[in-house]
């Protein structure tokens, strides 16, 4: 167990996870290194590019840093699908090397955030999605890009430990969450009744965790000095499946007065014999395109086989391997994005 008040270097501190994490890391001293939006909350903030060489920043001021700091989260990187592949290139694989040459120079131990749907990656390219035309909106670059930054961050000979949270999704008990993620738009476009079926398997999973045990789990292998090894932070087993996900999105539309038309999930490849070959000839090219993009994000959120997690392994992170804790860490998502929008939804 490492002695608290450690100076602790954390990136991507205004993103999802960042804001989750600065809190729970009070009994630090926390310096943020930001690239344009300072986080709140923080020791202190320095600006640089962790793409660039000494993130970016004096080499005198780099130095000082090696000094300071005993331990990096590196929780910074680009999780849009939309991304173009130099944009992931900068920051999840350049970004990934120069925080692992910083830990190296600095001695200090990595906790690098990486994605659970790496352990899906080589399904993820197979499933169309770097078609001509349709790489902007495909997971599989963002895939590729996290692949190569582990990579780069064993091979850096840095003393670091890997974690791979699955969809991220708001607090687990109010919801909240800084911005929507990728099962967020997916509930929008259900709220809205934009979707005429659901793409995967109705008893496949759709792994996701609440940003708050994401997290607890990173400060908890901090604190326990823990500086090696992987730890995938999923549902795991537990994780909903695609048919009660979105049973329970109609569920709680329905609570709060809002209809949504009753929505089937339809395995991926019966939308490519069937539906495709009957609809895309008659169909404008905006609905092509929002087809194309909901078969490519399903290629990520709907699986047939649970990630693996390591939740029962990490301190504190036991009672939530369990899909009734799933299902109410998705309620209170679901609520709070009712709550947000409530006129939008009400008049879809």
């Amino acid at each position: 167990m490492a002695p608290p008040g450690r100076t602790v270097l954390l990136t991507g501190g205004s993103g999802v996870l960042g804001t989750a994490l600065v809190p729970q890391l009070r009994h630090h001293r926390v310096i943020a290194l930001a690239h344009r939006k300072p986080p709140a909350g923080c020791d202190e903030v320095l600006y640089g590019d962790i793409s660039r060489p000494l993130l970016g920043l004096d080499g005198a001021v780099y130095r000082e840093l090696c000094e300071e700091v005993d331990a990096v989260i590196h929780a910074a990187g680009s999780v849009k699908f939309s991304s173009t592949a130099e944009e992931l290139e900068a920051l999840n694989v350049q970004g990934a090397r120069g925080i692992s040459r910083f830990a190296l120079d600095a001695g200090a131990p990595l906790v690098h955030v990486s994605t659970a749907y790496v352990a899906r990656a080589e399904e993820i390219r197979a499933a169309g999605g770097d078609r001509s035309g349709r790489a902007g909106s495909s997971p599989s670059l963002y895939v590729t890009s996290k692949v190569a930054g582990e990579r780069i961050v064993r091979e850096s000979g840095a003393q670091a430990v890997i974690v791979r949270p699955s969809i991220i999704i708001g607090d687990s008990v109010t919801g909240e969450i800084s911005e929507a993620q990728g099962l967020h738009t997916f509930a929008h476009n259900v709220l809205r009744n934009r979707l005429p079926f659901v793409p995967g398997d109705p008893a496949g999973y759709v792994d996701f965790v609440p940003r708050d045990l994401v997290a607890r789990a990173i400060v908890t292998l901090l604190d326990r000095d823990v500086r090696d090894g992987e730890y995938w932070i999923s549902s795991g087993p537990h994780a909903l499946t695609s048919n009660r996900l979105t049973e329970v999105i109609i569920e709680e539309a329905a609570a709060q007065g809002i209809t949504v038309n009753p929505l089937r999930v339809l395995a991926p490849d019966i939308v490519e014999r069937l539906v495709r070959p009957a609809f895309f000839d008659v169909v404008p090219g905006w609905a092509q395109t929002r087809l194309d993009r909901l078969l490519d994000v399903s290629a990520v959120l709907f699986h047939e086989h649970p990630i693996p997690s390591s939740l029962t392994e990490i301190p504190g992170c036991e009672p939530a391997a369990d899909v009734g804790a799933s299902e109410r860490a998705w309620r209170a998502s679901l609520r709070h994005m009712i709550r947000d929008r409530y006129d939008v939804y009400a008049t879809a």
